[in-house]
């Protein structure tokens, strides 16, 4: 954080508006207000006293920095989230499941997950029937996001489960592609 703190003040010196007001006399700077947030706890150097001193005068910096709008090569890029966490238990050492993955989520036996759509309980006297219908339904989700459900599941998640009236048989099996048939086909 320091180095893209330092870089980013670097750069918003070279600009002629912050050479310019360089040049003028600053201020010393004497209550901990007039610090920037960021550099707020770079630049206290404690002491019995409870002065500041600063290597340089943060005044002219602070309102380069301020009043300098960044470019886009110099704005940091916004980010995904990525779940890359993976939670292991204190006691035994095992890995843990994800609570939200398995309360969300059902995993067929053929290693697909599937879904219900989202907002399928809010606001429904403006939706229309055939919407409902379709919120009603299950969405498979796609590779990248079944590998990465599958890992944040333990083993014991993803054994085949058998329930009495399982609304889900049919789906547990894909007879209808070749490389994922167990029965052989009928001529």
């Amino acid at each position: 954080m320091f180095r893209t703190v330092a870089c980013l003040a670097v750069r918003n010196l070279t600009r002629p508006s912050c050479i310019r007001r360089l040049a003028a006399t600053p201020k010393p700077i004497d209550q901990l207000g007039d610090l920037t947030r960021s550099f707020s706890t770079l630049l206290r150097i404690g002491n019995a006293s409870g002065q500041l001193r600063t290597p340089f005068t943060v005044t002219a910096l602070q309102s380069c920095i301020l009043n300098s709008v960044p470019s886009p090569a110099t704005a940091p890029l916004q980010q995904a989230p990525v779940r890359t966490v993976i939670k292991f238990s204190m006691r035994s050492g095992k890995r843990k499941s994800v609570k939200p993955v398995i309360k969300r989520f059902k995993r067929l036996d053929w290693g697909g997950w599937i879904r219900t759509k989202a907002g399928r309980h809010k606001h429904m006297w403006k939706k229309s029937a055939a919407r409902k219908r379709r919120l009603r339904q299950h969405v498979l989700v796609n590779s990248q996001q079944a590998t990465l459900l599958d890992k944040m599941v333990t083993k014991y998640w993803k054994r085949p489960r058998f329930y009495i009236n399982d609304p889900y048989t049919p789906y547990h099996t894909r007879e209808e592609f070749r490389e994922t048939r167990r029965k052989p086909m009928k001529y």
